[in-house]
């Protein structure tokens, strides 16, 4: 950590954290300037300040500027997160956990936009603020020559383990996309969200039941469960993900039984990617 390498999935004191790398200790942007590094923090608290932040579809993380009262300026933390490419500083962000002043490193990421939109300070007054779009640091994108609808089983399963972070060995470097004019972008993460519903084939992996219903395309409605939770490291990966129907997704979250559940859903993942290896 001395040299601002961290493990994703893995949790750290703050007050160590700071102690080795300074940057202030109570910021949600914390930038110290003896390093070329800038750490973010997100938790719920930060929801007493109008602070929304959220992941999207496509993994990009959201991330609210810093500003507790009035409108939100371009300049201290935010400066630096919009500019960080710029000046050379590598984005750490990290998710506070339940016991005071230990965080959960969720991975580097680097800036790639920003919004303007009001948000509520913490007076609850309207203001404009920023949210940061933030992307992981290898990118969210998996470059495919047909539509994901035209992969068979085999071929999706194995675009969405290459496409994984998970898919990539350490000191080995990440595919470079094809620069091919027929090829087409997609998200990473919704090639692995469309392997898990293919091969659930319309029956919820929890309970085995059909969709409880079909979504406005027809298609039926399942919803794709990360087995470990991304701020624990969980990748989007076809090892971590499993289709469920709504009941059994809440059951693994609200369930009194549902880490153990959840533990046998773990097994069923893997016993089903068997067949594609």
């Amino acid at each position: 950590m001395e040299n601002g390498e961290f493990e994703v999935g893995k949790t750290y004191s703050r007050w160590f954290i700071h102690d080795v790398l300074k940057g202030g200790r109570y910021k949600g942007i914390a930038t110290p300037s003896e390093h070329p590094l800038i750490f973010i923090f997100t938790g719920d608290a930060g929801s007493t300040y109008g602070y929304q932040d959220e992941f999207l579809e496509d993994d990009t993380f959201l991330y609210t500027g810093e500003g507790t009262e009035g409108e939100m300026t371009m300049d201290g933390g935010n400066e630096a997160i919009r500019s960080h490419n710029a000046n050379g500083d590598d984005l750490h962000l990290f998710e506070n956990t339940d016991l005071p002043w230990i965080s959960t490193y969720l991975g580097e990421y680097e800036y790639v936009g920003h919004r303007r939109t009001e948000l509520p300070d913490e007076n609850g007054d309207l203001r404009d603020a920023f949210r940061f779009e933030l992307a992981p640091i290898g990118g969210t994108d998996v470059e495919l020559e047909t539509t994901p609808t035209a992969l068979s089983d085999q071929e999706l399963f194995e675009k969405a383990t290459q496409s994984s972070p998970a898919g990539t060995q350490p000191g080995e470097p990440e595919e470079t996309p094809t620069n091919s004019s027929t090829s087409r972008s997609y998200p990473r993460s919704d090639i692995v969200r469309k392997f898990a519903l293919r091969v659930a084939d319309g029956v919820c992996q929890g309970c085995e039941e059909a969709a409880p219903f079909r979504n406005p395309s027809g298609d039926p409605f399942l919803e794709v469960h990360h087995l470990t939770r991304r701020s624990d490291g969980g990748p989007d990966d076809p090892e971590n993900v499993i289709a469920l129907c709504p009941n059994c997704h809440r059951r693994v979250h609200e369930g009194r039984d549902g880490d153990e559940f959840n533990r046998r859903l773990k097994d069923e993942a893997s016993v089903r990617n068997k067949r594609y290896r």
